[in-house]
């Protein structure tokens, strides 16, 4: 399997201790979940990200080319036209999943997305790219803490997270192709290629006629 790591997990990094501890609990849980399918597999997280700044090098890059599928942890502010290295990562998954999925036969598995939205908060901020095209989980309205993760409800998110990610990394293994010959030079696309679509994600809703 060429696949370094089964996941990448794409995140806003925030300033307090609580939320790197709900993300590193997110990491902790999903990892423990997945190794339960694939023994030894790797779900990576920039943890440089949690100690605050925004950093983008090569490493990064790759190493999203390198994982199977990608976790988005949703907040109000991870598409954001001031930050925009989110959106950077995610469109880059984008491009991965369009040449990806091109490669495997005709059928049911190409209709299965590379992208796994799962809402943190905010979900009535969620995109109509990513609500209306992309399954999605949410876990705004039962987690309040990184301790919650360890309560049903919450488990039985993450129980069903790791399995979609299991069937992508089983989709890849059965048709016995490598999409990763060009990983050690991918790239993110730079926040020029990506404006003028953020400013259309970020943008308001319109109000309707009398309101």
């Amino acid at each position: 399997m060429p696949f370094t790591n089964v996941c990448f997990i794409s995140y806003r990094h925030g300033g307090q201790e609580h939320s790197r501890k709900l993300i590193e609990s997110f990491y902790q849980t999903l990892a423990g979940q997945l190794d339960l399918y694939i023994p030894g597999s790797r779900v990576y997280l920039d943890a440089r990200r949690l100690r605050g700044g925004d950093f983008f090098d090569q490493e990064l890059a790759s190493q999203l080319c390198r994982s199977v599928c990608m976790i988005l942890l949703f907040n109000p502010f991870y598409f954001d036209l001031s930050n925009p290295y989110c959106a950077r990562e995610y469109r880059a998954m984008v491009e991965l999943e369009q040449q990806r999925l091109g490669l495997l036969p005709q059928g049911a598995a190409q209709r299965k997305s590379l992208i796994i939205p799962v809402v943190i908060r905010g979900e009535e901020s969620l995109p109509e790219e990513l609500k209306r095209h992309r399954q999605y989980y949410s876990f705004a309205k039962t987690l309040l803490g990184p301790a919650d993760f360890r309560q049903r409800r919450c488990m039985e998110h993450i129980f069903k997270i790791a399995g979609d990610i299991f069937d992508r990394y089983q989709m890849f293994r059965s048709a016995g192709i490598d999409p990763c010959s060009q990983c050690d030079t991918f790239q993110f696309p730079t926040e020029l290629e990506i404006r003028d679509w953020l400013t259309e994600v970020v943008a308001p809703p319109q109000s309707m006629p009398g309101r």
